[in-house]
């Protein structure tokens, strides 16, 4: 093989690690998926994994999923001629750098309304208007580099709010101190920032075969200030839903509806960035992903083609359930000829049944999906309602492509929202940090009524109402792609074919292996609405910020990708409690009773946090930072005799590995300074 190579290229071109809070040094980690469909298991003790692994160590600490990534060699036809590892290489090196840029960011204000005026921690290296020269608020372990068989974790750990010492913030931020609680909006308080030090962002590792594993950090957030400033959202207490209007702009992005995504002083150990290999083969031949390289050890320059790119994100709660839209339909719908099906027949299950099943997957994780609410009893998706579409007698005349089922595949897809002027691309601005401009009128009233009913890019559509905003994309739509194959389903010109199998990626022929690994570490990722995300903010939506298909453009900065999602993550994780992504961070929990066919419904976000207050059904975002690794998985009910329990057509889900902890009051509860006043908010993330 060796003189057929003409380059290497390392898979998957975006790989996603989740955060964990595990330490166990046998069992803290598990691989992601690696084949398209496949969840894969995350290993001992025993527990409710697909092989009977648990998602918990020892100690009933939250599992990390790491990513593999492997290097492949392609010819001059770029056509992929196999994996190289340690079997085929005298050695591989692997590079990687990444970077947390979200404090030194600007400010998210949602697609539609950015400013690159505004900017998180605007007092602090606010004098420059480029991130990434915003150096005290990075976290940056620097290039790193291991060598095959270096199975030891190397960490990544960089310092964060350097060099800072005391500063101003407004008077009105939710202040851990019962002194400063009166959310004045005429105070400034003084407040001292101490250093963040040697916070870990991820580890790297070789396995036997000279693949590079990235393990995600292990899920730390904390405020760097005294007095402490809690998660909060300022503007449901001040002159909801916006805030105060100031004279000095400097600071509204701290304390409008987006302040949650914003909140100054605090950090969280998430990342993104390159992911780089050079190998020297059996031969003595040197090959790279980098520019400029002729030997193990030079540095060279980033080719996008070639390299790969990280980020880390929360956790999963629903391994085996997918979101409507995902990374991977974006990067199709931005890069349709890297779709291999492209120009071939609609088919029914490879096309069509995904979305259906996922609709039906809500019915357990969402209370509106799962018909539980009294305005969608009997319309929603649960196992018993009329939308369960995968019922035996649905599903028999869904994937009829006769004239005889045309009035029911036309009904539901006329249920379907179009996708606002054609794609999500085509409504948003310039990419940032060009500012936003006008925004695309929407046509909010006509569009509520229509599927999937979660909520888009432009934000909560009550909260736009009550802002005057009538911005595009305030429900989710699905992709161009999708949408032209649920048409085609529609009007008959589909054939019905087969089930899909599910494979692990040994058994893809070589050629295929690079676009499974590239499909499978972003199917079971969000893909809308991006208000921010949780893997990826909107800018995976445009083109012009990518080399191709799964690869983040040249010139890209370690963490800047990254760097728009929320800081930290656990606001806008707790925000997200509704109509958002249940798939991903369930609203609601089931128990199933299979004697009777009975189901029973609970909160996912429930129990006490560290102080022993009830984890809060309107103000749980300082408490996130508590429960998140504390929280119960939603996993497919097993059948005796192998595979799952089924009622009518549908998957049976249930809550499981849930930490006991969250259940009763500690026992020594930390003191509340400065309690967070509860009320009824519309803002949401």
């Amino acid at each position: 093989m060796n003189g057929d190579i003409t380059r290497i290229r390392v898979h998957p071109g975006i790989g996603i690690a989740r955060l964990g809070d595990s330490e166990d040094p046998e069992t803290k980690y598990f691989i992601g998926p690696e084949a398209p469909g496949a969840v894969p298991d995350p290993g001992p003790p025993e527990g409710p994994g697909p092989e009977g692994g648990s998602y918990r160590d020892a100690e009933m600490r939250l599992k990390r999923q790491a990513q593999r990534f492997r290097v492949y060699a392609y010819d001059a036809n770029d056509t992929c001629i196999g994996e190289l590892t340690t079997a085929e290489c005298e050695s591989i090196s692997w590079r990687v750098h990444v970077r947390n840029m979200k404090a030194a960011n600007y400010a998210f204000q949602g697609a539609y309304l950015f400013d690159p005026t505004q900017l998180r921690n605007p007092n602090i290296q606010g004098d420059t208007a480029d991130p990434i020269d915003r150096t005290d608020l990075i976290i940056d372990p620097g290039p790193q580099t291991i060598d095959q068989g270096q199975s030891e974790e190397l960490r990544l750990a960089g310092d964060v709010f350097t060099n800072v010492g005391e500063s101003q913030l407004p008077g009105y931020l939710d202040y851990d101190d019962p002194e400063l609680c009166t959310r004045d909006p005429a105070q400034f308080v003084t407040v001292t920032y101490t250093p963040a030090t040697d916070v870990e962002i991820g580890r790297i590792k070789a396995d036997d075969a000279g693949r590079l594993i990235f393990i995600a950090g292990p899920g730390k957030a904390d405020c760097v200030t005294t007095p402490r400033i809690k998660l909060s959202n300022p503007s449901e207490h001040f002159e909801a839903p916006n805030g105060p209007t100031l004279e000095d702009r400097r600071y509204q992005p701290l304390v409008n509806q987006f302040a949650y995504f914003n909140v100054p002083g605090w950090w969280d150990d998430t990342c993104g960035g390159e992911i780089d290999a050079t190998v020297v083969l059996k031969d003595g031949t040197v090959l790279s992903t980098r520019d400029g390289v002729t030997a193990p050890g030079d540095a060279g320059t980033r080719n996008a083609e070639n390299g790969a790119w990280v980020v880390t994100a929360p956790p999963k709660y629903a391994p085996y359930m997918y979101h409507v839209v995902s990374i991977k339909d974006r990067v199709l719908e931005a890069f349709p000829e890297a779709d291999p099906t492209r120009g071939q027949p609609t088919d029914f299950y490879r096309d069509v049944y995904p979305i259906l099943s996922r609709a039906v997957n809500y019915g357990w994780v969402s209370a509106e999906a799962a018909g539980v609410t009294p305005a969608n009893r009997n319309l929603a998706h649960g196992p018993k309602q009329a939308g369960n579409l995968l019922s035996e007698a649905n599903l028999a005349v869904l994937s009829d492509p006769s004239e005889a089922a045309r009035f029911a595949r036309s009904q539901i897809y006329r249920l379907m929202r179009d996708a606002e002027g054609g794609s999500l691309r085509a409504t948003l601005p310039d990419p940032p940090p060009a500012p936003a401009g006008p925004p695309v009128q929407a046509r909010r009233g006509a569009r509520g009524n229509k599927m999937p009913k979660l909520w888009g890019t432009g934000g909560k559509p009550l909260q736009n109402a009550q802002l005057g905003n009538n911005l595009p994309n305030q429900y989710l739509s699905l992709t161009r792609n999708d949408l032209d194959r649920l048409r085609d389903w529609a009007e008959g010109n589909f054939e019905t074919g087969a089930p899909v199998p599910v494979q692990p990626l040994a058994d893809y022929p070589v050629a295929e292996q690079p676009f499974a690994l590239d499909c499978a570490a972003v199917e079971p990722t969000i893909g809308g609405g991006f208000h921010p995300g949780i893997e990826f903010p909107y800018l995976i939506c445009y083109p012009e910020l990518f080399a191709g298909a799964f690869r983040v453009a040249q010139g890209t900065e370690p963490g800047s990708v990254a760097a728009y999602m929320s800081s930290p993550w656990q606001g806008d994780y707790w925000s997200c409690n509704t109509a958002w992504w249940p798939v991903q961070r369930p609203e609601i929990v089931f128990t199933y009773d299979q004697s009777d066919g009975s189901r029973s419904y609970r909160e996912w976000f429930r129990g006490y946090d560290s102080h022993g207050q009830p984890l809060s059904g309107s103000d749980g975002y300082d408490q996130m930072v508590y429960a998140w690794p504390k929280l119960g998985m939603v996993l497919p009910v097993k059948a005796e005799g192998g595979g799952f329990v089924m009622q009518n057509g549908s998957v049976v889900y249930e809550e499981f590995e849930r930490d006991p902890s969250l259940n009763a009051p500690p026992e020594n509860p930390k003191p509340v300074a400065c309690p967070t006043e509860l009320a009824e908010t519309d803002d949401d993330a």
